[in-house]
């Protein structure tokens, strides 16, 4: 959705929850059952989620949803980010269920870090009256930018360990570097929980070094491994050679001895 889209709707539904601020509620707390799942319920500044809103009408009547959104505690109390429905209304008859079209959420990037509340915002008709309903509180935590990186390197190099194990290098020198690298990233979880997120992205970081060292020396040990495998064919057939050239003279020399033989006795006879 474009931003000029998205602040239409903003700015749409912020009139119109203004406007119905002040009418009575026609519905009871437990006529409608609301869920709403977010994508992730943390986030960093400058990252997005996607909301997706699901309303059971356990009413008696059928409720005419004309708008739906979700205020965040970063946004004025009367604005609320979502889909304007009133040209084409949702019609939820009794002891029925909607999930509505996901809303695109974005962090602001001057969002504080720590716990924030959002809620839903629904208005609508219960039959012929008019409601304005809002959900509980439930919570969104922004986190430090710096964790973002910190659970994408985890990931990486959890990964990258996991394959480095499963290949089991030959070369001792690459175990020795991965079992080094598994060191670090147990540092890393510790540094992690502590929320020390410069030192355990700086223990991530080694590992993944100690990784990729332990790639190049396998590599190394294989190639001198296939060359001196090579060298001992080139020598295996080397001396099969010369066997075979020492045979060959030794049945000419026999062979040449016999005839020297045999004519030296037709001379004496």
């Amino acid at each position: 959705m474009k931003l000029s889209a998205v602040l239409c709707v903003i700015i749409c539904l912020s009139f119109t929850f203004s406007l119905l601020c002040g009418v009575g509620n026609a519905l009871e707390e437990n006529e409608i059952i609301l869920s709403v799942v977010l994508t992730s319920q943390t986030g960093y500044p400058g990252s997005g989620a996607v909301a997706s809103i699901f309303l059971v009408n356990n009413s008696t009547e059928i409720l005419t949803i004309q708008y739906v959104g979700i205020n965040f505690d970063w946004m004025p109390s009367d604005q609320f980010l979502g889909h304007n429905l009133s040209e084409d209304p949702v019609f939820i008859s009794s002891s029925t269920n909607h999930i509505f079209q996901s809303i695109n959420i974005i962090v602001p990037p001057d969002a504080t870090l720590g716990e924030h509340n959002y809620s839903v915002g629904i208005d609508g008709l219960k039959g012929t009256e008019i409601f304005s309903w809002n959900s509980q509180n439930y919570i969104f935590v922004v986190q430090d930018p710096k964790k973002q990186t910190y659970d994408d390197l985890l990931t990486q190099v959890s990964n990258k360990i996991t394959e480095s194990k499963n290949v089991n290098y030959e070369s001792s020198k690459a175990r020795s570097l991965v079992e080094q690298a598994e060191v670090e990233y147990v540092q890393a979880l510790v540094y992690g929980n502590q929320n020390s997120w410069d030192e355990a992205v700086s223990r991530l970081n080694s590992a993944s070094s100690y990784l990729e060292q332990a790639d190049v020396e396998e590599q190394k040990y294989l190639e001198e491994k296939s060359s001196q495998e090579n060298l001992l064919i080139i020598i295996g057939l080397v001396v099969v050679i010369i066997i075979a050239i020492l045979a060959v003279f030794y049945l000419l020399r026999r062979k040449k001895d016999k005839i020297l033989i045999q004519t030296k006795k037709n001379l004496i006879n």
